[in-house]
C-alpha cells in the first residue's frame, strides 16, 4: 500500500513532525552502520552544471558562479549521488517545487512574481557572471540556463521581467530570442538565448555600444586552456557549487589606478602583480564536499614565507585509522630561506642563520641545521586499532650522534629493550637543571618533586620512520597485530586527502555520518513539504542501507602549501548536513527555535517590566512629596514641577526616564521606551 504524506500546514505542525522524527531517528539511527552494495538507481538530476566557466576570455579579470536554488538537491559525485539522484527523491522534490510555485509564488505581486518565478521555476543551472577587460574598460558577462524550449516562450518571459524594472526598456529585434534592455543613455545590456542548448548569455558594460556588445557575446567560445580552471576543478569538479575567483595580475591596470607610486611599490612587494588567482568556493571534488581558499603564485611576495611542501607518507596502521594528523617540518634550506626573507622585509628580532645555529649549538649541543636535516619533513599522528601513535621521518646517520650530543647536555636517560624480538627505546628526560638547589626559592618537598619528575618517550624503528607512543605497550601490541595498512592509501581512497602538499593538517573518519545525515536530509524535506504544502511519498524514499552509504565519513581541515598554489580546505563527506550530525538532528534546532521563542519575549517583558518599575519607584517619591505639601496647606492647583521640591520634568530624566511632568498633583510618566 502507497502511503502519502498528508497536505500539512502551519508553525505548530512543522516543529511537533520535526521533533516526533527528531527523537525516534535519534534513538534508532546509529544502530547498524554497515554498508551495502552499490545500489542500482539510475542517477537522475535536478539542476544543469555551468558552461560560461569554460569559455572565458584570456582577459578575465573576475568570474563568480551562484549555485541554482535546487542545486542543493541535485546529484553530485559524492556520498549522496543515489540518496539525491534516485527517481523517488526526484519525484518528491518536483512535488515541492510545485508546491513552492502553486503555494508561494503563485501569491507574490509585481514586479517581484515574474522575477521570483523565472529564477525560481525556470532557470535550471547556475547563475554565472564575469568581468572581463576589453579595450580597457570592464565589461560583465552573465549566463545560465533555462527550460524554455520556443522563442516565444522566452520572449514573453523577458517582456513580462523588463516590465517590472524601473526605466528599461526593449529595444524591438526581428529575432524574438536576441534583443537589447536600455536603463538609459550609456546603459544597455545586450541577452540572446539559444533554444537548442537552453543557454541564456547577458552582457553589459558603461557606455558600450550595440556593436561592441554584440561582439563581446562573439567572443564566448570554449577556452579549456584559461588559468582559472585548475582552481576551479580542484574546488568544485561538480561546475555548479558556488565559485568566486578573481586574477590580481589581470586586474592590475584598475587596481594601480588612483595609486602612489608608494602604493603600487609595497603591491608588488607583496606579489600581487605575479598572482595567478585568488578562488574561494564551496563544491563537490574527488567525491567530497570541499570549502576552499586558494591563491595560485609563484614562490614570491607573501608565498615565500611558506615552504614549498611535498610529504611522502609511508607509515602503516593496524586496522583502518580513526584519524590522523600531519606536519611538515620545513628542511634546513627552506628554515635559511625563510630567515632570510623576513630579514629583508625588515622584521624585528630577527638574527641571521648562522647566528641562530650557533646559538642552537652553544644551548643544545647541536645545530638547527642539523636538526632538521635528522628529522622530517613528515610528521604524522595517527589512531588506528590499537592507540595513539606519532611517526616521523629520520636520517639514520645521524640519529646516535644526535643522542650523545644531547645526553651531554641535558639530564637524559637512553635505554634500549629487546622484547619479542622487537627493539624498543626508552628515553627519560629531567627539564630540571642538575645544579637545582631545592633549598633555595621554592618550598622544598614540592622542588624535590619536580626535580624526581621526568618525561618520558618510547618508539621503535620501522623503516624509514621512528614510531612513538607514550608507553611501550602500545608499540609491543602493534608489533604483535601486524601494521598493514597504508595511511596514505587511506587518505587518498576513503578521506579524498592530499597529504602530500599538507603545510598542517588533520583528517578524521566518522562512523555512520552519510546514513545519519541522511535521515536529518529526510527531516528537512518533511519541513519543507509542508511549508510548501506539497504531497510527497515519504514512503517511497529508500533507506541509508538501501543507498550503500560507506560505514564512515570523512572531515578534514588542510593548509596547504606546494610550488605555487597556497590554500586552506575543509573537506566534508555530503555537505552542511555533516554539521548537524554533532546538534542531533534537525529537531535540536526545532527545540532551539521552541526556547528562543518562547524565552526572548519573556525577557523582553521581564526587561520592560523592570523599566516601569524604575519608573514607578522615582513616582513614590514625588507622591510623598505631595502628601507632605497638602499636610502643609498647599492648595492641589499649586502642585506642578518648581513647586517646593518637587523638581522641574526634565530633571528626572536617565536611560530609562524621559520626563516626569506634575500638573495640579497629577503624576504623568513619560518612558524613552515606547513599548
Amino acid at each position: 500500500m502507497k502511503i502519502v504524506q498528508t497536505k500539512r500546514s502551519g508553525l505548530k505542525k512543522v516543529v511537533v513532525a520535526s521533533l516526533a522524527w527528531g527523537l525516534l531517528l535519534t534513538g534508532c539511527s546509529e544502530s547498524d552502520n554497515k554498508s551495502t552494495a552499490t545500489p542500482s538507481y539510475k542517477v537522475e538530476t535536478l539542476t544543469e552544471s555551468a558552461w560560461l566557466y569554460s569559455s572565458l576570455p584570456e582577459n578575465t579579470i573576475a568570474y563568480a558562479r551562484v549555485p541554482n536554488l535546487w542545486s542543493g538537491f541535485s546529484a553530485k559525485d559524492d556520498s549522496f549521488k543515489y540518496a539525491l539522484g534516485n527517481e523517488h527523491h526526484v519525484a518528491a522534490m518536483k512535488q515541492i517545487q510545485k508546491g513552492l510555485y502553486e503555494n508561494i509564488i503563485s501569491q507574490l505581486e509585481q514586479p517581484i512574481k515574474p522575477l521570483a518565478e523565472f529564477y525560481a521555476k525556470h532557470t535550471t543551472g547556475p547563475l554565472e557572471l564575469a568581468f572581463v577587460s576589453q579595450s580597457g574598460q570592464p565589461v560583465i558577462y552573465a549566463g545560465t540556463s533555462l527550460d524554455y524550449v520556443d522563442d516565444t516562450s522566452f520572449s514573453q518571459a523577458i517582456e513580462a521581467l523588463v516590465q517590472g524594472l524601473p526605466n528599461a526598456n526593449i529595444m524591438p529585434q526581428d529575432d524574438k530570442t536576441k534583443g537589447i534592455v536600455s536603463f538609459g543613455p550609456g546603459v544597455a545590456v545586450y541577452y540572446s538565448y539559444d533554444t537548442d542548448n537552453q543557454r541564456l548569455t547577458i552582457i553589459s558594460g558603461m557606455g558600450a555600444s550595440v556593436t561592441s556588445l554584440e561582439n563581446a557575446a562573439a567572443s564566448i567560445k570554449t577556452n579549456d586552456k584559461h588559468e582559472m580552471l585548475k582552481l576551479e576543478a580542484d574546488i568544485d569538479a561538480s561546475h555548479q557549487g558556488l565559485f568566486a575567483w578573481a586574477s590580481p595580475k589581470n586586474a592590475m591596470p584598475f587596481l594601480q589606478m588612483g595609486m602612489s607610486p608608494k602604493q603600487l611599490k609595497e603591491l608588488k612587494e607583496f606579489g600581487i602583480d605575479q598572482a595567478k588567482g585568488l578562488a574561494l568556493g564551496y563544491g563537490v571534488s574527488s567525491g567530497k564536499t570541499r570549502l576552499k581558499l586558494l591563491l595560485d603564485m609563484p614562490k614570491v611576495g607573501i608565498n615565500r614565507f611558506f615552504p614549498e611542501v611535498s610529504n611522502t607518507i609511508n607509515v602503516k596502521s593496524v586496522g583502518t585509522p580513526k584519524w590522523a594528523a600531519f606536519m611538515s617540518l620545513p628542511t634546513s634550506e627552506q628554515a635559511e630561506h625563510l630567515v632570510t626573507s623576513l630579514q629583508q622585509v625588515g622584521a624585528d628580532n630577527i638574527e641571521s642563520w648562522d647566528t641562530i645555529n650557533q646559538q642552537a649549538q652553544k644551548e643544545l649541543g647541536v645545530s638547527v641545521t642539523t636538526l632538521l636535516d635528522t628529522f622530517g619533513p613528515e610528521v604524522v599522528f595517527f589512531k588506528d586499532q590499537v592507540g595513539t601513535f606519532a611517526a616521523v621521518a629520520y636520517n639514520p646517520n645521524d640519529i646516535k650522534a644526535l643522542l650523545s650530543k644531547a645526553q651531554e647536555n641535558f639530564d637524559i636517560e637512553h635505554q634500549v629493550y629487546n622484547k619479542n624480538d622487537q627493539e624498543i627505546h626508552h628515553l627519560s628526560v629531567s627539564f630540571v637543571e642538575k645544579s637545582f638547589d631545592a633549598s633555595k626559592g621554592a618550598p622544598i618537598l614540592g622542588a624535590e618533586l619536580a626535580k624526581n619528575y621526568r618525561e618520558n618517550y618510547f618508539w621503535t624503528i620501522e623503516g624509514e620512520n621512528i614510531v612513538f607512543a607514550s608507553i611501550p605497550q602500545l608499540l609491543l601490541e602493534r608489533k604483535k597485530r601486524t601494521a598493514e595498512v597504508e595511511v596514505a592509501e587511506w587518505l587518498s581512497s576513503k578521506q579524498g586527502y592530499d597529504a602530500n602538499s599538507a603545510l598542517l593538517g588533520l583528517t578524521a573518519s566518522v562512523d555512520g555520518l552519510s546514513r545519519n545525515s541522511y535521515h536529518y536530509y529526510i527531516e528537512f524535506l518533511m519541513i519543507l513539504a509542508d511549508i510548501t504544502q506539497a504531497d510527497i511519498d515519504l514512503m517511497a524514499l529508500p533507506t541509508a542501507d538501501e543507498l550503500g552509504f560507506p560505514e564512515n565519513g570523512a572531515v578534514g581541515l588542510n593548509l596547504r602549501s606546494d610550488k605555487d598554489v597556497l590554500g586552506l580546505e575543509f573537506t566534508f563527506e555530503n555537505g552542511g548536513t555533516d554539521l548537524l550530525y554533532g546538534m542531533g538532528s534537525t529537531s535540536s534546532i526545532a527545540v532551539i527555535g521552541i526556547l528562543a521563542a518562547v524565552a526572548i519575549p519573556a525577557y523582553q517583558e521581564y526587561v520592560l517590566r523592570a523599566e516601569m518599575s524604575s519608573g514607578v519607584y522615582a513616582a513614590e517619591g514625588i507622591k510623598l512629596q505631595i502628601s507632605q505639601a497638602l499636610v502643609n496647606g498647599a492648595k492641589v492647583e499649586d502642585l506642578d514641577n518648581g513647586y517646593d521640591t518637587i523638581q522641574q520634568a526634565h530633571e528626572y530624566e536617565n536611560s530609562i526616564i524621559e520626563k516626569i511632568v506634575v500638573n495640579d498633583g497629577v503624576i504623568t510618566l513619560f518612558f524613552k521606551n515606547k513599548a
